[in-house]
């Protein structure tokens, strides 16, 4: 395998204490795999691996459903192997295989540990859905608190396999994701009809792979969150503004269009700015097109707590 220099990362020394250790919503977060019945969000919630940001903890008064990112950690660590596929490095399985088409991150520096640990430098997450025969699925939602992916910048295309089943749905938002640092946050995504069936299987098996581009952009995943059948307002939706301009004048873009990865689309107004309406917390990626300008594919942090509206600039094709 290639030598790759890697970028040193400043180490961010995080509290040990998690915002919550009990939950309604969630049990015991330290648990690696937990079922309640008849939860304030949902009918059923399943989830695998605990609620520890990868095991360092969380900073003080971090709610990791807040929509948030975390603050930087330090890498490589100890892997928890108590829930495979959770709170470790992975690097996609085809690295090694080709030249890498970008630069590389600090987390493919794991991939001989991996293949002497595991014997592989991916892992399925595997989910058993253990909810009554009885129960007919409605509506699934899906959480995943996500680390360091990085597609933008190391050229990556993850694929994701819901028990074999291609995901594009959910792949359109990991490979948007810009998680520099390392960090982590929380993706909340939609389980669309065609799906549903596989949430009546006796296990969710989650595979997040990039098996093509030999790109080396290592990633973790702290914990997975199923909630089938979610309660009429369980997830409070919120409104974001976003402002695009041109990246020379400064001007306002009117006629933006901003598209959302469920395929809702707004365009902006005279002053450049477009409202994003009944999003839920955590990222979202959008993509911006304008006449006469070039494509941008970004996202926005849904928070608790919304900040000013997010800017974003547009440059002019030549």
């Amino acid at each position: 395998m290639r030598t790759t220099l890697l970028t040193v990362v400043v180490m961010t020394t995080l509290n040990s204490v998690a915002y919550s250790q009990t939950t309604a919503n969630d049990g015991d977060w330290k648990k690696n795999y937990v079922v309640l019945n008849n939860t304030p969000q949902a009918e059923h919630m399943i989830r695998g691996g605990d609620i520890d940001n990868l095991g360092f903890g969380w900073e003080n008064n971090f709610n990791p459903f807040s929509g948030k990112s975390t603050e930087t950690h330090f890498y490589p660590w100890t892997p928890d192997t108590t829930f495979a596929g959770t709170d470790r490095i992975l690097i996609g399985s085809s690295v090694g295989k080709s030249e890498p088409p970008c630069s590389a991150d600090g987390y493919s520096g794991e991939w001989n540990a991996l293949k002497t640990q595991f014997g592989k430098t991916t892992q399925a997450i595997k989910i058993p859905l253990s909810i009554p025969a009885t129960t007919i699925v409605k509506d699934v939602m899906l959480q995943l608190f996500v680390d360091d992916f990085q597609s933008p910048v190391f050229c990556s295309s993850f694929q994701v396999l819901l028990n074999g089943k291609r995901a594009p749905f959910i792949e359109n938002i990991i490979n948007k994701l810009n998680q520099s640092g390392p960090i982590g946050k929380l993706i909340t995504i939609e389980i669309p009809a065609e799906y549903l069936s596989l949430f009546k299987e006796k296990q969710l098996e989650i595979l997040i792979d990039d098996p093509t581009t030999g790109a080396h952009d290592g990633y973790a995943i702290d914990f997975v969150k199923v909630l089938i059948n979610p309660k009429p307002g369980a997830f409070k939706k919120y409104n974001h503004t976003v402002l695009v301009k041109d990246n020379l004048t400064g001007d306002p873009l009117k006629g933006v269009i901003v598209e959302l990865a469920n395929g809702k689309i707004v365009r902006t107004n005279d002053k450049g700015e477009a409202i994003l309406q009944d999003l839920v917390l955590g990222y979202h990626p959008i993509r911006l097109t304008h006449c006469g300008y070039h494509e941008v594919f970004t996202g926005v942090d849904i928070e608790e707590k919304p900040e000013a509206p997010q800017t974003f600039v547009m440059e002019v094709q030549q």
